[in-house]
């Protein structure tokens, strides 16, 4: 049986992991979609950039 020690540890791993998956989709996802200042690979979206809300 696991310990509340080794449940909170699970939990908190649990808790980054989902934190890092959010934070990777928002930058574009796995895919590699965004431009990542190459624009030679992606003029089409560089060329008409997406304004950032500030």
């Amino acid at each position: 049986m696991l310990t509340l020690r080794g449940i909170i540890t699970i939990l908190v791993l649990a808790g980054l992991f989902a934190l890092a998956v959010v934070w990777i989709s928002k930058q574009g996802g796995w895919k590699g979609e965004g431009c990542g200042g190459n624009c030679a690979s992606c003029h089409q979206h560089c060329d008409t950039p997406e304004k950032k809300p500030h």
